[in-house]
Order: C-alpha cells, then structure tokens, then sequence
C-alpha cells in the first residue's frame, strides 16, 4: 500500500510540475505573415515636410537633423473572422492568448526602381519599425535578422482581446526611417517588412 500511495504522489506530482498544455498557433497553422510593400516617388519638385502618396495610402515626411524623415503606415491582418472556425486550436474556447512573439524576417529600403537594397550605412541614418505601438526592430538589428521579440504592454492587450474574444484581428505597423540628403535618395524609394506571428495560447478564462 505505502508503494502504491508513493507511486502515486510521484505521478501527481509529474503531471502537475508539467503545468498547463500551451498551443503555438503560427504559419504552420495558417496564420499569415504580417508583411507589407510601399513604395513612394520623389521627383525633383519633392520638398521635405509635405506629404507623398502611395497607393491608397500616404507617406508623411518632415525635415529632421540629419536629412528627412518618411513615416510609413499601414494596418495588417493578422487574424480573419472565418479563421476562428478554420484553425482547429481556435475553437477551442478555453483556448486563451498567453502570449505573442514575432519573427522578424525581414527590413529593408530599396530603389524601386531597380529592386536594389540600399546601403543602410550611407542612405539611411536611422530606422524603427513598431506594431501596436511597440518598437520591434530598428537599424541594427537589420544585420541580424530573423530576430524574435514579444509583444508586451498595449501593444500585446489590443491584439490579446480581439483573439480571446475571437473576432478579427489587425495590427498597426509603423516604421519610420530618416534619409540623408545627400546622396540623394532614389526616386521611387521603396521598404519592404515582414514579420511572422506566433501565437501562443493556452487553458484560461476570461474574467
């Protein structure tokens, strides 16, 4: 008998050191990268401060030391509304967000024109890229990529209860990159981002 209970609190024990079954719900799962392309033309008329087009969207700029400033904005889905019944790990109600990392695949300016990357150490002073709000990348860590980071604070809440309550869900994308003056940027300068999501859910409630 006492070999039994011994067996059995080891066991207990086992299963509660494990603690709860987390899910990582990312590409392998269908959910899509958060990427995105535009691209603006600086014809010969351009003056820092005023505001250029791109597509259906536009790119603000302003004079700043050092050269001009381009602020590129974009909204992404991460999540559909028909994702919820597609994704077998989001049926499951129970299922919560715990956390969210992002795969940060890609950064990069480049001439439209001819698709060529820019030199980072002589055509752009500087570069941050947020989501929700959170710095996730900025010019150094362009060498280095893919890196991970986790969305924390606001930026992870805003995505967290769109999941958690299962409707659609977007992130807001930001990046902002100071060009010298000289040289000259290209005409059509181009960035091009992509970020993979992971999201990582588990057992909970929603209080």
């Amino acid at each position: 008998m006492a070999r039994r209970s011994v067996i059995a609190a080891t066991v207990l024990l086992a299963v509660t050191a494990c603690g709860p079954v987390e899910v990582r719900i990312d590409e392998t799962k269908g959910v899509p990268s958060v990427k995105g392309q535009t691209e603006v033309t600086i014809n010969t008329s351009f003056t820092c401060g005023s505001s250029l087009p791109a597509g259906d969207k536009m790119v603000a700029t302003k004079v700043v030391a050092g050269g001009c400033e381009f602020t590129f904005d974009d909204t992404i889905e991460v999540l559909k509304a028909s994702d919820y019944q597609e994704i077998g790990e989001l049926k499951v109600a129970s299922n919560l967000v715990q956390r969210i990392e992002l795969s940060i695949n890609k950064l990069a300016f480049l001439d439209g024109a001819t698709g060529t990357a820019l030199d980072l150490s002589t055509r752009i002073t500087s570069v941050v890229l947020s989501v929700n709000g959170q710095q996730v990348a900025d010019k150094a860590a362009i060498s280095r990529l893919p890196v991970v980071v986790k969305l924390e604070g606001a930026a992870l809440t805003a995505l967290k209860a769109k999941i958690d309550a299962r409707q659609a869900a977007s992130v807001a994308v930001k990046a902002v990159a100071v060009v010298p003056d000289m040289p000259r940027p290209p005409e059509r300068l181009k960035i091009d981002y992509d970020a993979q999501p992971a999201i990582i859910m588990g057992p909970g409630k929603v209080f």
